[in-house]
């Protein structure tokens, strides 16, 4: 939660505030106008605190000829649900290429048929260096998800800890 006092009543205080969320392309899902506005802000697609799509609630309190005004912020269900989901099918994914890699890298060895021993056959026969290339191609797209994994991880936990952002930076805008 962050919060800011500025000059001024609460009715000018709560239209300054509205002008600033409109400016940045919010999309003002509640009001009680001149209490409180509630707005989404970013996009499902968005990987920073600042663009990552959520939804930030404003409360406004008049404090003598004073307004305070609180803002807090919650990261939409549908960019946790897709940050979820990707991660969760990279992990599937990377333990697919990793399986086949370590599969054909076994029939490679052994020249034992395996269960992805058939990807590396032509023409009814094995080919040992399609199956070795087929491996080390495993092996990289298994260390790329993983390395993409960590980055959404990072980022999600990122996102978390600085989704208050764009809360601060609007409030930072008004006098």
């Amino acid at each position: 939660m962050t919060e800011k006092t500025v000059s001024g009543k609460i009715e000018d205080a709560y239209a300054k505030l509205k002008e600033v969320l409109l400016k940045k392309g919010c999309k003002i899902v509640a009001e009680e106008t001149p209490m409180s506005i509630s707005a989404m802000q970013g996009s499902l697609w968005g990987i920073t605190p600042k663009t990552a799509k959520k939804q930030v609630i404003y409360r406004l309190f008049p404090h003598d000829s004073r307004t305070q005004i609180t803002a807090s912020s919650s990261l939409a269900s549908d960019w946790k649900n897709l940050t979820i989901v990707g991660s969760a099918l990279a992990v599937l994914v990377a333990a697919m290429c990793g399986w086949i890699a370590i599969d054909l890298e076994t029939f490679t060895a052994t020249q034992k048929p395996s269960s992805w021993s058939w990807i590396a056959t032509v023409d009814g026969y094995a080919n040992l260096q399609v199956a070795q290339m087929l491996a080390n191609l495993g092996k990289v797209l298994a260390v790329f998800l993983a390395v993409v994994i960590v980055l959404e991880v990072v980022i999600a936990l990122y996102a978390h800890f600085r989704v208050n952002a764009f809360a601060e930076e609007t409030l930072s805008l008004l006098s």
